[in-house]
């Protein structure tokens, strides 16, 4: 019995059969591995806080218990929360787009990777500003009491009240949708959804949106990214792109192709040394500057000193360039001379060079995360480069090209520009090299004080408040017979997981009384299967709902109010609602949109009639019957025999009736008609006697019955 579970007797199979089955056996074991490796590549995309106002908390995923302090430059990922305090602000740069949060905002990262950006909302306001979904990406939003799924790029907001029991979407651009009771609910922009209630089975949708001062600084930051120049030499997907223009300059090499300069550093400026080392999650030790510009040219790319100058090469141009924790080698350990002489171990690191490979700490890179990593920068990619740690580097001796700090100031954070240990070319010569980052036990960071959940104000973390069966996956909501996008490393999965003590509902059913229904145009108020995407028109502003009892919603491009936000978090209010019975074109209502991918069947959605009466448009009271449909109202002609008198209705059924004067039309040419020339008279007679008839009706009028003249009419 082989791994595989496949039974081989070498004597009943011919000696060729068998070498063929050990072949087929050895290459199945070998590729296996390979296969599993690329699967469990750790992922290409890592988040950065780009932007940063007040206090931004941080506790990973295994010590979510734990709050510090974090600022500008620091990578998030997969399983972070984030809470950032009174009048604060953040912004997560995730390469896709920029995540942007409020103040008294709690934020769990639930998925953050090559297929996926999903982020649950906990309380507070956060905006999410999606620049790229190629085919099979998800993005979600999930909230206490729903989960938004969105459909295309776009600017989306989401509030959610303290109790966790209201959700407000805003659909500025793109398109979403969420669950309600009799389906999937479709927000298309400038539209507002308000979900209600624990399992927000209800969903109202209006036209127009509020602003306030959070959607004023969202759409500044939208406009540096929108004028970087920088997009010239690099991706859009290049986490930290959009600072370089600000703080450095281009320019363009023979060798090196595009490269970019600083130009706001200190003289004797070197690369990773102003700034920390931070563990974080899968990947490790990773580097965290100090400099506002400080991410992508440590993150991606290659360092070299160029005509007296340290100068940053992005290499060639990649669509969604991989993302590493830091782009160097490792020097240093206990053996080391200078460990020796400082009393302790002293690691150190040198900035990679063009054509130098770099080497994850990680065990499982397959052959593609190692390819990507170092092609574009003209590094051999080949199994002896891959097996042979390098004996030196090429930065060495450049001007700032070793850093070193002893393991303590290493594992502690500290800033490594003020714990550097000096050192000399002797000892450079003797510098042992390291296949991979120093395996070092974390300690305390001494950079910021561990603050527990309720001091400091600060609450416990939103992945405390993320409802059971949504760790990463859609849940199933009333009446939600397709379910959510589910969330996976492969991307979207058709199957749906959910939630204890809940079952799939059907794909048609009777809704309760007062509950929103979902339905096709024409039908009738019952629920319905979901309608295609290419089938649905575009979307009736009459059938939208209203917004939540006590708010209303300005148009469009309303200008900010003064007061900033009504009670509850949310922008208040700033014009009068639309009539319900408006026109689509009074009401402004956006044109329909058609993804080109088809991710999910949603239905339009269709007001309730226990809200009113039905819309002047309603497809039902525009039925036009067919022709056949009204037989037994039909009223029998006036000339109708009367012989049918006292009848039944039916009686007018038969044909004959209308059909008859045709016969009598024709009949009177057959009348009139002259009868045949009698047999074996002569043309001439026949003359004579036309011409007696003739006389004798002219003269009819004045003599009646006179006697005939001789010889006519024989």
């Amino acid at each position: 019995m082989t791994a595989t579970g496949i039974v081989y007797q070498r004597g009943n199979l011919p000696r060729k059969r068998w070498a063929m089955a050990l072949a087929a056996l050895f290459a199945l074991a070998m590729g296996v591995p390979a296969a599993q490796a690329q699967d469990e590549d750790l992922p290409a995309r890592v988040g950065r806080i780009a932007d940063v106002g007040g206090d931004l908390y941080h506790a990973p995923e295994d010590r979510a218990s734990d709050w510090t302090t974090i600022g500008l430059n620091y990578p998030v990922t997969t399983g972070d929360n984030l809470w950032v305090a009174e009048g604060g602000r953040a912004e997560i740069d995730v390469g896709a787009g920029q995540i942007r949060l409020a103040g008294e905002t709690n934020v769990h990262v639930s998925r953050l990777d090559d297929l996926n950006v999903a982020f649950f909302v906990a309380q507070g306001s956060a905006v999410l500003r999606l620049r790229v979904l190629d085919a099979g990406e998800v993005a979600r939003i999930d909230t206490p009491n729903t989960q938004i799924v969105v459909t295309r790029p776009g600017l989306y907001r989401v509030d959610v009240t303290a109790d966790r029991q209201r959700t407000v979407l805003v659909v500025r651009e793109g398109e979403a949708t969420l669950p309600s009771y009799g389906g999937m609910q479709q927000v298309l922009p400038g539209q507002t959804a308000v979900a209600e209630g624990l399992d927000a089975a209800r969903v109202d949708v209006s036209n127009g949106f509020a602003t306030d001062g959070f959607d004023t600084w969202s759409a500044d930051r939208d406009r540096r990214y929108s004028r970087s120049r920088s997009t010239a030499y690099v991706s859009r997907q290049m986490v930290g792109y959009a600072d370089l223009d600000e703080y450095g300059r281009w320019e363009t090499d023979q060798t090196y192709g595009a490269v970019w300069y600083p130009t706001l550093v200190d003289t004797g400026w070197a690369p990773y040394r102003d700034g920390y080392w931070t563990w974080v999650g899968a990947f490790g030790w990773t580097w965290v500057d100090h400099a506002p510009w400080g991410y992508a040219p440590f993150h991606y790319g290659r360092w070299v000193h160029n005509r007296g100058r340290w100068g940053w090469c992005p290499g060639t141009y990649v669509a969604r360039p991989y993302w590493a924790p830091a782009m160097v080698g490792w020097i240093g350990g206990a053996g080391w001379g200078l460990s020796l002489s400082f009393g302790a171990p002293v690691y150190g690191w040198v900035p990679l060079a063009w054509g130098e490979p770099y080497r994850p700490s990680w065990r499982n890179c397959s052959n593609r995360c190692w390819t990507h990593y170092n092609r574009p920068y003209a590094a051999r990619v080949d199994d002896h480069v891959r097996r042979n740690p390098p004996r030196d580097f090429v930065n060495y001796h450049k001007p700032g090209g070793i850093t070193a700090v002893s393991g303590a100031a290493f594992a502690s954070s500290r800033t490594v520009s003020r714990n550097m240990v000096p050192v000399d070319a002797r000892q450079v010569s003797g510098a042992p090299v390291l296949a991979t980052a120093p395996v070092i036990d974390r300690v305390r960071a001494e950079r910021a004080p561990i603050v527990k959940p309720g001091s400091r104000n600060t609450p416990a973390p939103a992945s405390a408040f993320v409802p059971s069966g949504r760790g990463g996956f859609a849940t199933v909501k009333p009446g939600d017979g397709a379910g959510g996008a589910a969330i996976g490393r492969s991307g979207p999965s058709p199957s749906t997981t959910l939630a204890p003590g809940r079952t799939a509902a059907p794909a048609s059913r009777t809704p309760s009384p007062g509950a929103p229904v979902m339905s096709a145009p024409g039908s009738s108020g019952a629920a319905s299967a979901p309608v295609p995407r290419d089938a649905r028109g575009a979307p009736s502003s009459a059938g939208q709902g209203i917004g939540a009892p006590g708010a209303s919603y300005g148009a469009p491009g309303a200008k900010p109010s003064p007061s900033g936000s009504a009670a509850g978090g949310f922008p208040a209010a700033r014009s009068v609602p639309v009539p319900r019975d408006a026109s689509p074109v009074d009401r402004g209502a956006p044109q329909r949109y058609t993804a080109p991918v088809q991710r999910d069947s949603i239905q339009p959605y269709s007001s309730p009639s226990s809200r009113g009466a039905a819309p002047a448009q309603a497809p039902v009271q525009r039925y036009t019957p067919p022709p056949q449909a009204p037989v037994q109202r039909y009223t029998p002609p006036s000339a109708a025999p009367s012989s049918v008198g006292g009848a039944s209705m039916a009686a007018p059924r038969a044909a004959p009736q209308p059909v008859a004067p045709p016969p009598q039309v024709v009949a009177p040419p057959v009348q009139r008609a002259a009868p045949p020339p009698p047999s074996g008279g002569s043309g001439r007679s026949q003359e004579r006697e036309r011409g007696g008839r003739n006389d004798d009706e002219r003269g009819a009028s004045q003599s009646r019955g006179g006697s005939e003249k001789p010889g006519q009419g024989r």
